[in-house]
């Protein structure tokens, strides 16, 4: 390791203590988006500014949750990891979107609920205010910020514990939503659009790239919206900004909505190297009458055609979508409309979601409801035809070269996504996280890809 000037830090015992330092024990989770996750980071950003000490679920006296209430599903497993949290934790401190909706909900759970509503911002200053000063001899400068991702632990799928990697950082640049789809409610729980400073923006970023963080990800409610308050800089232009910064070796979205595709967000994407060709741009359905009854701001026509122009700028570029089956008024012709489509537009991996209500929506009193077993049913095709598109784009890739970003490090095997977002698997031992390497594909694997182990890295 580099060595370091001395710090007031240096000045501790000798041997390191066999017990957590002081300051308020905490552990964070999210359920849901970036956004989420974006938002649990600043909460813990905050707590360890304050000299509270991070350590895992077991050992920690706080359980600091970030909710979600995209679907009711979403919402009642945000309610039962609060639940689970609470056989080991005496506390926990909740917020986010579905706290915003149903505060009332989470605080009847138990008294050692303690509910922050608003802004993340404000929840996440209130959360390291409640926590309290920590004892004497903590000073928030002493607190390593240096690892300020959060990276799922293997084997969890919602609310899992988290822990610090060095390789990808999520920056949130806006936040809000104006569209007010039908079956949507997150416009009524993050408000209308909003978008922060450039400057902020682009400061964290190099703050994040002088920690080693060589991926840069922006994410937003709706980050087509994105407008510099100060510059007037969309978001095509934030993103040449932020691959200009030394150090950061990606740019990439996390989701656009197919009415941003346009402009200068194209012409990164061709013209800068470093923004990755990979767009998550969400479909919903591919008939008409659904998408009119949705509340989206564009037909099927409109969608194929923004994906045509994006591909002529593009080639190569790899968009998946996400896609709602048994909407309202969707018949089974509507719905084979979006299988076709899904084809025609060359989409590699769908995320399906069967329709639930949301009580607060517009969809909320729509008749014509599509029966429970017939919206598994249009699931399960629907996932079916993402595995078979996603394989399609794996098997075109055998025998390339793809640049890889290694995030995952195990003793059986490390992996990692290659600038267009597939994941590759390398043997154990053949990098460590945070490497960027030039890999040759050798075969296919359930998820992914296995990639050759003679793997050069790329130069920083």
């Amino acid at each position: 390791m580099k060595q370091q000037a001395r710090s007031p830090c240096d000045s501790a015992a000798p041997s390191p203590p066999r017990y957590a330092p002081p300051g308020m024990r905490f552990a964070v989770k999210f359920l849901g988006c970036k956004v989420s996750q974006a938002d649990a980071m600043l909460a813990r950003r905050h707590l360890l500014e304050a000299g509270h000490v991070e350590v895992s679920e077991a050992d920690a006296e706080v359980h600091v949750i970030n909710t979600c209430c995209i679907t009711g599903e979403a919402e009642a497993k945000s309610r039962q990891s609060v639940r689970r949290s609470l056989k080991t934790a005496p506390r926990v401190f909740v917020g986010g979107c579905a706290v915003n909706l149903h505060p009332a909900q989470f605080a009847e759970i138990d008294n050692g609920v303690k509910v922050f509503t608003g802004t993340a911002e404000d929840v996440a200053a209130e959360m390291a205010s409640t926590a309290g000063p920590p004892s004497p001899g903590v000073p928030g400068a002493c607190i390593d910020l240096e690892h300020d991702v959060l990276q799922r632990q293997p084997g969890r799928r919602s609310a899992g514990a988290w822990s610090g990697t060095r390789t990808r950082g999520f920056v949130k640049v806006q936040d809000g939503c104006d569209c007010h789809c039908a079956y949507c409610i997150i416009p009524t729980v993050r408000g209308s659009a909003r978008s922060r400073p450039a400057s902020g923006v682009l400061k964290e970023i190099e703050r994040r790239a002088a920690q080693g963080q060589r991926e840069i990800v922006m994410t937003g409610i709706s980050v087509g919206d994105y407008r510099d308050p100060e510059r007037g800089l969309d978001l095509g232009e934030l993103l040449v900004e932020a691959a200009a910064v030394p150090g950061v070796e990606r740019a990439r979205l996390s989701s656009i909505e197919v009415i941003h595709v346009k402009g200068s967000l194209i012409a990164a994407l061709r013209d800068e190297p470093k923004v990755c060709p990979h767009l998550h741009v969400p479909l919903q359905s591919g008939d008409d009458r659904v998408l009119e009854a949705m509340g989206r701001h564009y037909t099927s026509a409109e969608y194929l055609a923004a994906l045509a122009a994006l591909r002529a700028a593009v080639p190569g570029i790899n968009i998946t979508t996400d896609v709602i089956v048994g909407f309202p008024n969707e018949d089974r012709a509507a719905f084979q409309a979006t299988l076709d489509l899904v084809e025609r537009a060359g989409i590699t991996r769908v995320h399906t979601f069967p329709y639930s209500s949301r009580p607060g929506t517009a969809a909320e009193g729509l008749r014509d409801r599509v029966p429970p077993e017939e919206k598994k049913r249009r699931a399960k095709t629907m996932r079916g035809l993402s595995e078979v598109r996603s394989r399609h784009h794996r098997a075109a890739k055998l025998g390339s070269t793809e640049s890889v970003l290694v995030d995952k490090v195990a003793e059986t095997q490390c992996s990692g996504y290659s600038s267009d977002y597939t994941r590759c698997y390398l043997p154990a031992g053949a990098a460590e996280a945070g490497e960027l390497l030039e890999v040759t594909v050798e075969d296919l694997h359930a998820d992914g890809l296995h990639v050759g182990t003679r793997a050069a890295r790329v130069a920083t």
